[in-house]
């Protein structure tokens, strides 16, 4: 008689998704960490890195005798067993293999929410609250420098990016 494999979900502790991963691998538990490419600030330049799609989530594929739970819980890097009721949740197979051709088919596609240089902003908060942007280049990994049309000059301006939105063009 077969084991039956099932999908679960572990929280895994802080940052270490690929560390439980890892280590999982090592006691033979297959595991699934969906990633995705993104496009992000660091060190004030673009760049591109994988990123994992759900932060602090990692399936987990075991049978009824093949790995105990414990020593799943106990594994480095993993947190504990998503439960409800008391008992580990079951995640369907079709929704793992969804995520793995989403991740496959994506594989090249970069996710970014990162303004383009020239790109018209608008501040929505701040002492600029309701002026309008041009983005100039990012200013560190949380700010950006904007040119502010005021007094019929272009300011330079250093803004978080969380104060910016795009401004959407309407069509004529």
């Amino acid at each position: 008689m077969t084991d039956k494999m099932n999908w679960f979900l572990l929280q895994t502790k802080s940052r270490q998704e690929q560390r439980a991963a890892e280590n999982l691998d090592r006691q033979s538990v297959t595991s699934f960490c969906p990633m995705i490419k993104v496009e992000k600030i660091s060190r004030s330049r673009r760049v591109e890195a994988l990123e994992v799609l759900f932060p602090g989530y990692l399936f987990v594929q075991l049978g009824e005798t093949s790995v105990s739970a414990t020593s799943v819980r106990s594994t480095r890097g993993v947190s504990h067993f998503v439960t409800t009721a008391g008992a580990p949740i079951k995640v369907p197979e079709s929704l793992i293999d969804q995520l793995r051709d989403r991740v496959a088919v994506n594989a090249d596609v970069v996710a970014s929410s990162l303004p383009k240089v020239g790109e018209e902003m608008e501040i929505i908060e701040g002492p600029f609250r309701g002026l309008n942007a041009v983005f100039s280049q990012p200013d560190g990994n949380s700010r950006a420098l904007v040119l502010v049309t005021m007094l019929n000059q272009q300011v330079k301006a250093s803004i978080p990016f969380s104060s910016l939105t795009s401004v959407t063009q309407s069509p004529n």
